[in-house]
């Protein structure tokens, strides 16, 4: 989890072929926005096959749908090239009202009758992330579906395979690596890494590409793929737009998440006005870096059949609260993303087709192109986009605690033994190893010393220690808070509990954070693979919970109770 204007009007949105859709309407200001901006391209190294390995069949054109349940999650249903037998895949299922690591509601929150999702031949995971893998959901579905589906994982979660295998029963569990087609009933499936050379806390989320013939979807999930790298843009455009190819979608899930995560930190309108502003901006920025002009006639943007199709920001401020809530976080929205999408492809002279997913409502594509958009029926979605519209004058500034999670009495010592050890034993390798900086570039920006600050108990006047990494030390050493401000602050009890499985690295959107110019404790703790034990934990724990019946509510309201 973790962007000034220029002279001219932009071309309509439809001037170069590039359709809007007659099946959605913007919320909000229509109008494009025009801004320029320059950035500074990040080294991208090549981790792909040079041409995307189908084993190309057939081309008869069918017709893909894409039913949008929320969020990051959709049912991929594909007809058979030589049957009337359809193929679903539902990715990314978190249908429960709460994501227990995000500490988050859903947007929208959905019902649905037992027999509205089914049949389901798989279930495809992307990452461990809670609002895409939920112990909660998939016990209910388990529950529900018969037969029971194949469970599609990443090799990257190969290592949860045994909790899947104790807590849903019957599992049948399909490993996907890295650029290796497999055959599943009549489609050919594909997963993939981005090749981004940064660390982040989604480097393990896989893309999933599905063949059906002449139809592809290439599922991007959270991954963010690095089209600026050439090498690697062209493979995505021969996976998309290669022979044999007569309708590709390309599904992005695009949270917007700076705005959403902010604004409740807004203490006055005009802080709220100058995020919105700021989130705007960003996604300006992430736009024209998209579509940056190219002559490339076999670009995936230059390909008619293609459609993106956008989804995500589903996650929000629980329902139970101030309603009020509801109305701060989103100062970017979808709508504002397709928009301006439609708008920088334009001016580039792009020809691909961009749309947006309707939740609770199954599009039928063909050509690359949404040709219906139906309800799904025995499903229900509680919320609408429009009473989340965004209001910047709203008198309404949450006041978020700053206290850690759950302020609980703890054993001390314990805390002591903990911390010195997450430091040394996990923290300074992994700051030695990612080397974004090197350590010796880091201790020098800071005067040779790098402070790692924790409080213990429960308010900010309880005791704190400061742990302290500098030239004359082999590691983090123990140290009374000094009088100069730290690069990093945590609450031990926070600590605790990520050691534990009992929170991840974005849990504390309920809390008003520490000042700080830092968070590469909590970036090291939410480094995938690195981390596998803690996600195991974490997940275990849910699924025993949910097995137990106990709800995904009952784990995230109690952090919201202190205010």
């Amino acid at each position: 989890m973790e962007a000034p204007p220029s002279a001219g009007q932009r071309p309509s949105p439809t001037s170069s072929g590039t359709a809007s859709s007659p099946h959605h309407q913007d919320d909000g200001d229509t109008q494009p926005i025009r801004r320029t901006h320059t950035s500074d391209p990040h080294p991208i190294a090549p981790g792909s096959p040079s041409r995307p390995p189908w084993r190309y069949g057939p081309s008869r054109r069918c017709i893909v749908q894409v039913t949008a349940l929320g969020h990051s999650c959709v049912l991929l249903s594909f007809e058979s090239m030589h049957t009337s037998t359809r193929t679903r895949i539902l990715i990314d299922p978190w249908l429960s009202d709460h994501a227990t690591g995000d500490g988050m509601g859903r947007f929208p929150r959905v019902r649905f009758d037992s027999n509205a999702l089914a049949p389901v031949d798989a279930v495809f995971l992307s990452h461990a992330h809670s609002d895409h893998l939920d112990p909660y959901t998939l016990v209910q579905l388990w529950q529900t579906l018969s037969p029971a589906p194949t469970l599609l994982l990443p090799v990257t979660l190969a290592y949860l395979a045994p909790v899947f295998r104790e807590y849903l029963p019957g599992s049948t569990i399909q490993l996907l690596h890295a650029h290796r087609p497999v055959a599943f009933r009549d489609l050919e499936l594909m997963g993939f890494f981005d090749i981004n050379l940064a660390p982040t806390n989604e480097d393990d989320v896989m893309i999933l590409v599905v063949r059906n013939g002449s139809e592809v979807v290439l599922s991007e999930a959270d991954a963010n793929l690095s089209l600026e790298d050439p090498e690697f843009r062209a493979y995505i455009s021969g996976l998309l737009t290669g022979p044999g190819v007569d309708s590709a979608v390309f599904l992005t899930t695009e949270n917007e998440l700076t705005g959403t995560l902010l604004t409740k930190d807004c203490r006055t309108i005009e802080d709220r006005e100058a995020l919105a502003e700021h989130a705007m901006d960003e996604l300006l920025e992430s736009v024209q870096d998209l579509y940056t002009p190219n002559d490339d006639p076999s670009d995936l943007w230059h390909c008619a059949h293609l459609l993106r199709l956008v989804h995500g920001q589903g996650l929000t401020a629980p329902h139970e609260l101030d309603p009020r809530w509801q109305q701060i976080l989103f100062p970017v929205r979808i709508s504002h993303r397709v928009r301006e999408e439609r708008a920088a492809a334009a001016r580039a002279g792009f020809c691909h087709q961009i749309d947006r997913l309707t939740d609770g409502a199954v599009h039928c594509i063909t050509a690359g192109r949404v040709d219906t958009c139906t309800p799904l029926s025995g499903l229900t979605c509680l919320d609408q986009d429009d009473t989340r519209r965004f209001n910047p004058n709203l008198d309404f500034f949450p006041a978020l605690p700053c206290a850690p999670l759950r302020a609980d009495l703890r054993d001390r010592a314990e805390q002591h033994r903990q911390i010195l050890a997450l430091l040394n034993h996990q923290f300074l390798p992994y700051l030695h190893g990612s080397r974004q900086p090197p350590v010796l570039h880091l201790l020098a920006s800071y005067g040779g010393r790098y402070a790692v600050r924790v409080h213990f108990g429960e308010v900010v006047d309880d005791t704190c220690l400061d742990y302290v990494l500098d030239y004359g030390s082999l590691g983090f050493i123990e140290a009374p808070a000094s009088a100069e401000p730290p690069q990093e602050t945590y609450w031990a009890n926070d600590l605790e509990d990520f050691l534990a499985g009992h929170c991840d690295e974005f849990s504390t959107f309920c809390r008003t954070q520490f000042p700080g110019q830092e968070i590469r404790l909590q970036m090291c703790l939410a480094a995938p693979l690195l981390n596998g034990a803690l996600v195991e934990k974490r997940v275990r724990l849910h699924f025993e919970r949910a097995s137990q019946g106990k709800t995904p509510a009952a784990w995230v309201l109690p952090l919201f109770s202190t205010h």
